[in-house]
């Protein structure tokens, strides 16, 4: 709980490859009282994940107190098309209003320890704005951010001239999400990750589309929702909060430059990213945290 408010971290989960180092934080920060639940929506297939699928159950065996299934809700249909169209339906069970939702990708491999307090603070403090973005390392909108403030630098790559969440350096670039996965991981392995910190808050201009591996939403916001509480329509997740709602409100979401957390990889990056080290050394930092 912060400043009153109960703290639900989800996850739109199916890969324990990522997931088993992300909830190594997550225990964490459940232990020391910022997290209250933290829920796994199962977005799993049923043929061929099968160990995903018990590696989930056994924690919901292993943290009885705190960590939860959550399966697709009832008499809702599978959609026809890629799985990840089914993650709209988890803001179904987000209606409570005195929770605030923190979104993160199950392969996000590392939270800084101040980075869930500085996501629900600013969230509580900006109830305005559809959703409070972390600053998520491998991010492409956030690293165009970080390049122009001199944090990344341009002999890794320079980006376009504007922010675009599928730019070809920073979406789709292996070798840049190896850099820049080097420079954040050197920077823990040193305690000086606040170096990468961009110390202000960008607001991101209505209808811009923007990655949604990490973010804080408001139970307010779904229980109010036109078409039923939690039904998001249109049900595309990101599209949803980052170019439909905002749009409708004319309220711009905000990315905020100290709350560091890293994203291992879009699908473009990771044939480049799996061949190096940058898995592995994720791993041991988070057994660290798990010793």
């Amino acid at each position: 709980m912060i400043n009153g408010k109960r703290v639900v971290a989800w996850t739109p989960y199916g890969r324990t490859l990522t997931y088993s180092i992300l909830i190594e934080y997550l225990r964490r920060d459940v232990e020391r009282g910022l997290i209250d639940e933290v829920w796994a929506y199962m977005n799993t297939d049923p043929v061929g994940q099968e160990d995903d699928i018990q590696y989930a159950h056994e924690l919901a065996d292993r943290y009885p107190d705190w960590f939860r299934i959550k399966e697709r809700p009832a008499g809702v249909e599978r959609h026809p098309g890629p799985k990840q169209r089914n993650t709209g339906y988890a803001y179904r069970y987000m209606t409570d209003p005195d929770t605030v939702y923190l979104r993160f990708d199950d392969d996000i491999v590392y939270l800084h320890e101040d980075a869930i307090s500085n996501l629900v603070e600013k969230r509580l403090e900006m109830p305005h704005a559809t959703a409070i973005f972390a600053t998520a390392w491998n991010n492409a909108i956030v690293s165009w951010y970080a390049q122009m403030a001199g944090v990344i630098p341009e002999t890794f790559g320079r980006l376009g001239a504007e922010p675009f969440c599928m730019d070809p350096m920073g979406w789709a670039n292996g070798q840049f999400a190896v850099d820049i996965h080097h420079l954040l991981l050197d920077k823990i392995e040193t305690g000086r990750v606040e170096d990468l910190y961009l110390y202000q808050d960008f607001p991101i201009k209505p209808g811009t589309q923007f990655s949604v591996s990490c973010f804080a939403s408001l139970g307010t916001l779904y229980a109010s929702l036109p078409d039923g509480p939690g039904v998001l329509v249109p049900d595309e997740e990101e599209h949803w909060h980052t170019v439909h709602q905002p749009t409708v409100t004319g309220q711009p979401n905000i990315l905020i430059g100290n709350a560091i957390v890293s994203h291992f990889t879009f699908f473009p990056q990771r044939a480049i990213v799996l061949a190096s080290d940058v898995l592995d050394r994720y791993r041991a930092l988070a057994e660290k945290v798990a010793a």
